[in-house]
């Protein structure tokens, strides 16, 4: 072995996917040279087909495209050519050496997240015809790391009595914000996603109900609504009405009151400012998010003793699984409660097994 051999060093594989990098020369380069390194790195034309092709909602597309191009700057290998153990190298290097925003490890969750990214990739590579279709996929055999139990995420009784009244006091007031934001708080109370209420029109609410289309999977929704609900959204309506705002169909549910857009769209960022900024300062609940009130939303679904398939309907879950880790810590504090119940005992610790409102 040369004295020089660096083992750290990756050799590019030379094939028509793998990356063409400028040649490092002091001469002036001749025109094949130059068109050389003006080839695109076709592994990243293949993410943006695979990304065109798909399916996934916008944020989706955005998580996949960072994981995909964190495989590709990782390996100097074209996609034809990633093997079994370049996968479980890869694993290995987002366990030991990646680190989040802030320094630390990536948790088992993001660790999923990026081999779920390729998995998907590499079945829409050779259904594209990119491989053979009898080929044994690269990664076939990786495992997702192990997920501990969930922390509970949706909001206690307590903590909603807070938030209730936030809005009726520290947010109380006669601004359209005022009236948009108690009104804002009755959808995202009953479930939805962040992305899907900034989609919401005028036109979706029959007053009744909500009636969309899911972002994350393009399917059909339709989510029933509390009386109080309903109160509040033709509350706000009406004020908006009353300051001579025409409404139509296509008019947004939302409307943004920052100074630098006010009148247009509440959009994504302003829901989550509105419920981690507003809310949170207001009632000191640390992580305050909108995904929240979708947990909680579905814990309240179990509790109303709604069936698991009626309630992933109300929620869009399709899978049953995501679904139980949404629920499950309410779930065993129901399941315990009503055994006590059952037997005519008070339940040890009632206080704190009891399952909350």
């Amino acid at each position: 072995m040369s004295a020089n051999f660096n083992p750290l060093i990756r050799m590019v594989v030379s094939n028509s996917e793998a990356q063409l990098k400028e040649p490092s020369i002091t001469r002036s380069p001749d025109r094949s040279e130059v068109l050389r390194t003006e080839i695109p790195d076709l592994r990243l034309e293949r993410i943006k087909e695979f990304l065109q092709a798909s399916n996934l909602a916008p944020n989706s597309q955005k998580s996949y495209r960072i994981e995909l191009e964190r495989f590709v700057n990782w390996s100097s290998k074209a996609w034809i050519d990633v093997t079994p153990r370049d996968i479980a190298q890869f694993k290995q290097y987002l366990v030991k050496d990646c680190t989040t925003r802030r320094g630390k490890p990536l948790s088992p969750a993001a660790i999923n997240q990026a081999l779920t990214a390729l998995k998907s990739f590499y079945r829409w590579f050779q259904l594209a015809g990119y491989m053979e279709i009898t080929a044994v996929l690269p990664t076939a055999a990786v495992k997702f790391q192990k997920l501990g139990k969930p922390l509970p995420r949706h909001f206690s009784k307590e903590q909603m009595e807070k938030i209730a009244q936030a809005i009726a006091q520290e947010l109380s007031g006669n601004e359209e914000v005022n009236w948009r934001d108690r009104a804002l708080l009755a959808v995202l109370t009953h479930g939805l996603r962040a992305e899907d209420v900034a989609q919401l029109n005028v036109g979706n609410y029959d007053g009744t109900r909500l009636r969309f289309v899911r972002k994350k999977d393009d399917e059909e929704a339709i989510v029933p609504l509390r009386q109080a609900a309903r109160d509040h959204i033709q509350a706000y309506l009406e004020r908006r009405r009353s300051q001579h705002e025409v409404l139509t169909n296509e008019s947004p549910l939302f409307l943004s009151y920052d100074f630098h857009n006010r009148g247009n769209r509440l959009g994504y960022q302003g829901i989550y400012y509105f419920a981690k900024n507003r809310l949170g300062e207001a009632t000191g609940i640390e992580n305050l998010t909108p995904h929240r009130f979708r947990h909680t939303y579905a814990s309240e679904l179990v509790e109303l003793g709604i069936d698991s398939l009626l309630a992933r309907t109300l929620t869009g879950h399709r899978s049953e699984k995501v679904f139980e880790r949404y629920i499950q810590g309410k779930r065993l504090a129901a399941a315990e409660f009503a055994f006590y119940q059952a037997i005519n005992e008070k339940a040890p610790d009632s206080e704190q097994q009891k399952p909350e409102n």
